[in-house]
């Protein structure tokens, strides 16, 4: 008895945190105005939405920003995949690392690093250019071609690590039995090796589109100023920038948004059904990597330009800037003045100090309910298990911006919660539902890797579950964990577009903070707090990769839990565990 109300408990919890709110988008879609307002139901407002040329135009800006953005990253990512699996090319070894680091650096702060580089006016490669004796700007990020150049390199890193796992297992006989048939190096490459890591590629396709549709830093801080409004920008639009809100057509682009969605993972199924791609069986396979002959020093070169486009002068850019009185002016020096500002003014104090709290108590209650919810999906099954599967995939098909309106709705819609609207609670509650998504797939990694039996081992010997989970499978995933912890708050940290719409007043976190910086032309003072946050992260880095240390000592402690039993030669990857030993569908 007590079992199946712990359940009903989880059920219940479940449908108000994940479904309850998302239900608002439907309701707030065939209603006009705020829930308190009691405006009727109607679909008047859904079919003005849809009558406004605006909307469509949306639509077709969002569309093709995922399929050239999501085009070049999911290319980049599987070529520079295959180079680090597969080939000899000099510094391949540095790709996963480097990939790595990209991930840790906030979307926001990357689109401000290129603003402090391309921007028109006072961009350092434009200075650079006018130097050189250019008349007109170098490079316009603000611009079509800016937003694809960010979004592409962007997501470029998620691709990677995506297919990095599929390229590194199928078996390269394969290959070698079609250069013995005769065929290039560039047709085994596209008959061969590219078919046999589809489902990778759809994988990473799909989760690169989302995210595409999902961004909101760049399209806001870049797009806009070229009026190129996607859904996430034209739903900020039409709730905070006109008067009064036009939450109708707000709700009806997230409408549809989920619905691409949807499809998008439809067509995938679609695609790889009834077909195989085992590709690594019983057999030795070939593990040589292919040689390229000179080729392979412009693949390298590929390398370095990518790590420069993504990181390296992003980075610079927000170092020099952070150092100038007046960011783009040389002839004021340098100066570390804007960071004693960023450090004694009480502002931006604070919003150091509450941005340091969100992350911390975010990250870990992010990665705490990902443990949760994705060993329920491992260990139930029926209807448990399809139950929460759904309830944690719903943040995937939201943006932030939506997700942040949703939540809105939501208190605001039964009396007993309006009293959370404009409250610090709300906006931590969303930014842990938001970064849920990407502490699952740390969660999913760990727990790939224990045995069901394990677990099955102590209840046998008389342990209570509780008492199973917290001394075997809790201790054998601390690593994971802490990791999880870590990469949670720094997403966290950095998330723009939750903060853009449920900040209370006088409690900013950094990332609005900044963004305010920037509107109001202060570069040079964002471009410092970047850098603190960047700092702070590092240290917070180094302190995790100690605790992950010790974790794994306590772990591997003789008389404690044994380690876990893995099938396979190799462990999957712990962030994107999908890259698996065999690719069947």
């Amino acid at each position: 008895m007590t079992s199946t109300a712990l359940w009903g408990l989880f059920v219940f919890v479940l449908a108000l945190v994940f479904i309850y709110p998302v239900s608002m988008i439907v309701i707030g879609a065939f209603r006009d105005g705020l829930p308190s307002d009691n405006a009727p139901f109607t679909i008047q407002g859904l079919i003005v939405a849809f009558q406004d040329p605006g909307t469509w135009q949306t639509m077709w800006n969002s569309v093709v920003l995922v399929l050239v953005c999501g085009t070049i990253s999911v290319a980049g990512g599987g070529l520079f995949a295959w180079m680090a699996a597969n080939t000899n090319v000099p510094g391949r070894r540095m790709l996963t690392g480097l990939m790595a680091l990209n991930l840790f650096v906030p979307p926001l702060f990357h689109t401000l690093g290129w603003i402090m580089l391309g921007n028109p006016q006072n961009g350092l490669l434009n200075q650079l250019g006018r130097a050189l004796g250019m008349t007109g700007p170098l490079l316009n990020i603000q611009s079509w071609g800016g937003l694809i150049l960010l979004l592409s390199l962007g997501y470029m890193p998620f691709a990677y690590l995506l297919m990095l796992g599929a390229f590194k297992n199928r078996d390269q006989s394969l290959d070698e039995a079609a250069a013995i048939s005769g065929a290039g190096t560039a047709r085994t490459f596209f008959t061969i090796t590219i078919p046999s890591v589809g489902p990778a590629i759809t994988g990473a396709a799909i989760l690169v589109a989302v995210l595409v549709f999902q961004s909101f830093d760049s399209p806001q801080l870049i797009g806009r100023q070229a009026n190129i409004f996607v859904f996430s920008t034209q739903i900020y639009h039409y709730v905070r920038d006109q008067a009064p809100a036009e939450y109708t057509k707000a709700f009806a682009l997230s409408l549809v948004l989920i619905i691409l969605v949807l499809v998008l993972f439809l067509a995938q199924r679609w695609l790889l059904r009834g077909r195989s791609f085992t590709t690594l069986t019983g057999k030795t396979s070939r593990r040589e990597p292919l040689e390229l002959g000179p080729f392979r020093w412009v693949l390298s070169a590929l390398i370095v330009v990518f790590m420069l486009l993504n990181l390296v002068l992003p980075l610079f850019a927000m170092i020099l800037g952070s150092l100038q009185p007046i960011f783009g002016v040389m002839s004021t020096g340098l100066t570390f003045d804007n960071y004693v500002q960023m450090l004694t003014d009480p502002q931006f104090r604070d919003s150091l100090v509450l941005t340091a709290w969100l992350a911390i108590v975010g990250g870990f209650g992010s990665i705490a309910v990902a443990l949760l919810t994705t060993y329920v999906t491992a260990r139930r099954t029926g209807f448990i298990r399809s139950y929460t599967s759904f309830a944690v995939w719903i943040p995937w098909a939201l943006p932030g911006i939506v997700l942040a309106l949703a939540y809105m709705f939501a208190v605001l819609y039964l009396p007993a919660f309006r009293s959370l609207y404009g409250t610090a609670f709300l906006m931590t509650l969303v930014l842990i539902v938001a970064t849920i998504p990407v502490s699952s797939r740390i969660a999913e990694g760990a727990l790939a890797q224990l045995s069901p039996e394990l677990e099955e081992a102590a209840r046998t010997a008389g342990a209570a579950t509780p008492r199973v989970l917290l001394t075997i499978v809790f201790r054998l995933v601390i690593p994971s964990f802490l990791s999880g912890w870590f990469l949670s708050a720094l997403f966290i940290s950095g998330n723009l577009a939750v903060p853009m719409l449920l900040a209370p007043p006088g409690l900013q976190p950094v990332s609005l903070t900044a963004f305010e910086q920037f509107l109001l032309g202060n570069m040079s003072q964002g471009a410092a707090l970047f850098l603190i946050i960047l700092v702070a992260a590092m240290a917070v880095l180094g302190l995790a990769a100690l605790s992950m240390r010790i974790g794994t000592l306590l772990r591997d402690k003789p008389g404690h839990a044994p380690s876990p039993v893995i099938s396979g030669a190799a462990q999957p990857s712990v962030l994107y565990p999908n890259t698996t030993h065999r690719e069947e569908e």
